[in-house]
């Protein structure tokens, strides 16, 4: 059984008990024909949950979900990993340690953790915590340039550690390059390099593009946009806003007009 499927003792987690017998449960109903919401009314179950469990044909996904959450201590358990092979097995000092590079958990969490290396339960070198959902993308959509030594770092650990974010990372900042130097003539070369790639969302994406290559194409290579009109909508909307049940046209007109 996985580490992560485990508690602190080396027993099966509660949770994963309880999702296992869940799924079971509605997997059996669900094959006699009973419809997500009966199901939801007989186990007591919230529908969406139901429904999850009902998709889900094998239930170890639904567990690798759950117990391969993001901690607070991912980030630091590759220190504290270090520090117990050199010697240090003092949970409380590892927890000064840590907390002095920013852990913001409390030091039962530290505990429990050097619990786990003192009984063996650790038995290789945790992975560096990967990058939080919504920073990776932030980091993707950077220039180079501007990304922090940290972040440099990150993305050049993510690329090496997947071939498919590697080459997303790629495509990407070639399109940024197309809009920035206004090369749209660029773009069908692009478009045709990531139907190449297996990466569902950004091949979405390049295919989209398609339905209107032509107006796309003009709008990488001309220097204007629509962003004046844009403004000047925004600001009318909110003249209009501003006056609604105290101004009539002319009244909205004027404003309109004269307002710099």
């Amino acid at each position: 059984m996985p580490d992560g499927f485990l508690d602190v003792h080396g027993r099966p987690r509660r949770i994963v008990a309880t999702i296992r017998e869940r799924h079971r449960a509605v997997q059996e109903l669900r094959a006699t024909g009973r419809s997500l919401r009966g199901i939801s009314r007989d186990l007591d179950l919230d529908y969406y949950s139901v429904r999850r469990y009902a998709r889900t044909a094998n239930v170890d996904e639904l567990l690798v979900k759950v117990t391969q959450r993001r901690t607070k201590l991912d980030d630091y358990k590759p220190y504290i990993y270090q520090r117990f092979t050199e010697g240090c097995h003092n949970a409380r000092q590892l927890f000064r340690e840590v907390r002095d590079q920013g852990f913001p958990g409390e030091r039962t969490t530290v505990s429990r953790y050097v619990r786990l290396l003192r009984e063996g339960m650790v038995t290789t070198p945790p992975l560096p915590a990967l990058p939080k959902p919504r920073r990776a993308p932030r980091w993707i959509l950077t220039h180079p340039e501007r990304l922090r030594p940290d972040e440099a770092v990150g993305t050049k650990e993510i690329r090496a550690a997947c071939p498919e974010h590697d080459a997303t990372v790629d495509h990407v900042r070639t399109f940024a390059g197309l809009m920035h130097e206004h090369h749209g003539e660029g773009l069908p070369a692009w478009i045709a390099r990531v139907d190449q790639e297996a990466l569902p969302h950004l091949g979405q994406f390049a295919n989209g593009l398609l339905h209107d290559l032509d107006a796309v194409t003009t709008g990488l290579s001309s220097p204007w946009s629509s962003g004046e009109v844009e403004g000047q909508v925004t600001r009318v909307k909110l003249l209009k806003r501003a006056g609604y049940g105290r101004a009539e046209l002319d009244l909205l007109r004027t404003r309109i007009l004269l307002r710099t």
